[in-house]
């Protein structure tokens, strides 16, 4: 079968570039389909060089006119145009490969204007619950892509059962049409062996000196980091701890509310600030952390809690969306808008070291089995069934 794989989320794009390279890794290692990645430049997954294995396929960017975006509109919302509109001046080229299929990680239309059957990835609805975050142009066209992209998917994928039943609430797909498939960490973090010289690297190259909290995750409003600081504040007035945080992540919105919070809060020698690192340094900071806190306000699933398990990262997490479902007992959990229940769940964790050791152990259990291998046979019966459906063999 050939199966065109669309990985159009930038290096930049945080969970949903993660979930693309797994979904790649997976698929390519263990799946013996002919594969074709689909991008607009061959540089935008880097990581699949290693693998050796998948076609490329350069499209072009869509630059519409008007009339383009008329005709693609029209083609999206009457199917029965389809068979007189050619939308596709963008992505012609697909043709040539006569792709059975397409897997598109990313929630776009691209599939639709292509005209080839496709399986699309839901990953969160989040602009239903907290529309602040969005303006209004991205919250129109966020209920436009998602409801058309699901509609005329053969079948959805999601991560939880929480983004499941948003997917029927919401977007009004049956649930016979939706599988929960988590995504497991990168292989990166499976096959690396942790070396006590890089290990001893890491820590004079960051200067950590101390132990610390490990937030990784670009700073986003979701993503809450304001809330986390003025936590570890009062954990400080409180018990005169002083925990130190180290944050990973691309500026973003609230990077700058952040800061400020931090230098208002006399904090600036208590949180550290790293920025973007290397995916190489990643498996250390986690290996070197003493918890993982991931104080976000929403949340489909944490790619972050995973890692941290599979690490042995104890883990302290906020309660809402998906994250209970993930989380099960082996983190403590906390309410992200209660700076106090905040602060109570991270001093517990911090200072109580059997429950470290307890949750180590329990995170071992949850991620034990969600291997790439595993994973990919798990994609497999979607794949079946998916071009069962379209091709009715």
């Amino acid at each position: 079968m050939k199966i065109g794989i669309l990985t159009l989320c930038p290096k930049g794009g945080g969970g949903v570039y993660q979930y693309t390279e797994s979904l790649l890794e997976s698929l390519l290692k263990y799946t013996s389909h002919d594969y074709f990645i689909v991008n607009y430049n061959r540089s935008a997954i880097p990581e699949i060089s290693r693998l050796n294995k998948g076609h490329f396929i350069e499209i072009k960017k869509n630059h519409s006119n008007i009339f383009m975006k008329i005709k693609r509109a029209t083609y999206v919302n009457l199917p029965v145009s389809r068979g007189l509109l050619d939308v596709s001046k963008n992505y012609k080229i697909i043709r040539k490969f006569n792709l059975n299929l397409i897997i598109d990680p990313v929630i776009s239309l691209i599939p639709i204007y292509m005209g080839i059957p496709y399986i699309v990835t839901i990953h969160d609805l989040q602009h239903k619950y907290y529309p602040e975050f969005f303006t209004l142009k991205e919250r129109v066209s966020r209920n436009y892509v998602y409801k058309n992209a699901a509609k005329n998917a053969l079948l959805v994928t999601c991560e939880s059962n929480f983004v499941m039943h948003d997917i029927v609430n919401f977007l009004g797909v049956p649930k016979e049409r939706i599988r929960v498939v988590p995504s497991p960490p990168p292989l990166d973090l499976t096959v690396n062996k942790i070396s006590c010289e890089e290990l001893e690297r890491t820590k004079v190259r960051y200067n950590l000196t101390r132990k610390y909290l490990f937030y990784p995750a670009h700073l986003w409003y979701h993503k809450n980091h304001v809330k986390l600081i003025e936590s570890l504040n009062l954990i400080r007035e409180r018990y005169k701890e002083e925990i130190p945080l180290i944050l990973v992540g691309s500026q973003k919105g609230n990077f700058e509310n952040t800061m400020r919070r931090i230098t208002d809060l006399n904090l600036d020698n208590q949180v550290n600030w790293l920025g973007y690192v290397p995916k190489k340094d990643m498996l250390y900071l986690y290996k070197l952390a003493t918890a993982l806190v991931m104080p976000t306000l929403f949340e489909s699933v944490s790619m972050p809690i995973w890692e941290a398990f599979l690490l042995g990262v104890p883990v302290v997490s906020s309660n809402v969306c998906a994250l209970p479902e993930q989380v099960g007992d082996a983190g403590l959990l906390f309410d992200p808008n209660n700076i106090d229940d905040m602060a109570e769940k991270i001093y517990t964790v911090w200072t109580d070291e059997n429950l470290r050791k307890e949750l180590i152990r329990k995170g071992y259990e949850r991620i034990k089995d969600m291997t790439l291998e595993n994973y990919a046979k798990q994609w497999e019966e979607i794949i079946e069934m998916a071009y069962q459906d379209s091709y009715g063999v």
